[in-house]
């Protein structure tokens, strides 16, 4: 099976990794010139093959070609997509799938029309944790209230969502569509939710502003006299603890170092996350009613310490809390609740190997005939959930 990838970042380079025996990257697509070669030489892509340009690459007939991976930025999720299936492509599409209803209804009808299938990468699905959520949560009965609440972490939110390519509406969305649509979608999968009737959203850019900066900080935390004694330090981030590095472009004859160094001098990754163009919220709470009796209530947190997900659903028989990798059932009747611990697979490589599942799962059923597990019809009330968020 011939695959051309649109987009080479840190998720395509994932998916890439997991690729099944027999399905062969023939075409790869992306603006960033070190990304494109380094990922040519890994795949052995010749160079005729490789564009940075997707309209030098849609320009021509690309016979042979039966998927593509599209893992672009958000707003080139959806063009990119319908580019694809008008080809008569299968296509595995990095969430969010579209940027509002409209989008996703033209790509699913695009789809549909073409013959193909679209996978859309939803890894929660897949992760043994949240898989064993879903099981445990069919014996709590009837769900009537689900409350979660997604901690970004200070790493991830300095990193993405302040500093990074995330920051901004303009560029790539809204924060909640861009990181809680999984999250919505693992919700409404677990409950099988079919409508939507009222959503609720309340947001704000609280914390990562100027006003809120420390007296004495400075633009840049390698300048910064207060660098030393700040969580959202880039000195201790990239260049100490060596973390959230797998992004930066390292070009040949230069070391990962070296363009740390350069990053935090001169980079959108040294800045101070208190002076920065970032406009995105750091909090959002979102509360909607499902099926015309379940209560949601979900919250994105970037402000806290912590990092990972809270989870308690309360049903007729009984409730289930999950967090940060501890479940715990307690149903009616029961002295002793049932506890599990999945808290070893927080920093497993992969997301605990879902990734390699969903590709796994989308060549499989690709070459099965078979439509993948997470198809666009399936994850469309997950999106849904988001866009109503947003109004």
């Amino acid at each position: 099976m011939n695959v051309a990838v649109l987009g080479v970042g840190n998720r395509a380079r994932k998916y890439l990794s997991s690729l099944p025996e027999g399905v062969c990257v023939s075409c790869l697509v992306e603006p960033e010139e070190i990304r494109l070669y380094q990922a040519a030489a890994r795949f052995g892509v010749p160079e005729e093959a490789c564009f940075s340009s997707a309209d030098d690459f849609f320009s021509a007939p690309r016979p042979g070609i039966d998927a593509a991976i599209v893992a672009a930025p958000d707003r080139l999720h959806l063009p990119l997509a319908l580019a694809c299936v008008q080809r008569g492509w299968h296509v595995l599409l990095e969430k969010p799938v579209a940027e509002n209803e409209e989008g996703y209804r033209m790509l699913m009808d695009a789809a549909r029309s073409a013959g193909v299938h679209v996978g859309v990468c939803l890894e929660m699905r897949l992760h043994p944790y949240f898989k064993r959520i879903r099981e445990l949560a069919a014996s709590v009965g009837s769900i009537s209230r689900i409350d979660h609440i997604e901690h970004i972490g200070p790493d991830r939110m300095a990193h993405t969502f302040v500093r990074g390519l995330w920051s901004q509406n303009e560029a790539a969305g809204p924060i909640f569509l861009s990181k809680c649509c999984h999250d919505a979608d693992f919700l409404l999968w677990l409950t099988g939710a079919g409508t939507i009737d009222d959503v609720l959203s309340i947001g704000a850019l609280e914390h990562f502003r100027s006003d809120f900066a420390p007296q004495g900080a400075t633009a840049r935390c390698i300048d910064c006299p207060l660098e030393r004694e700040c969580r959202y330090s880039a000195v201790d981030l990239y260049k100490r603890r060596g973390e959230w590095t797998s992004g930066f472009d390292v070009p040949e004859g230069q070391t990962l170092g070296e363009v740390i160094d350069r990053e935090l001098q001169e980079g959108r990754y040294g800045r101070c996350v208190y002076y920065c163009d970032n406009n995105v919220f750091d909090t959002q709470t979102v509360t909607a009613l499902l099926d015309g009796h379940l209560h949601l209530n979900m919250q994105l947190e970037g402000i806290s310490k912590e990092e990972g997900r809270c989870t308690r659903i309360l049903g007729s028989n009984g409730v289930l809390e999950a967090d940060g990798g501890r479940i715990t059932l307690k149903l009616n009747g029961c002295s002793e609740p049932l506890e599990e611990d999945y808290s070893a697979l927080n920093n497993a490589p992969l997301h605990a190997g879902a990734d390699a599942e969903l590709v796994r799962d989308f060549f499989d059923s690709i070459a099965r005939g078979h439509e993948p597990s997470a198809t666009l019809s399936s994850a469309f009330p997950g999106h849904v959930l988001c866009y109503k968020a947003e109004l």
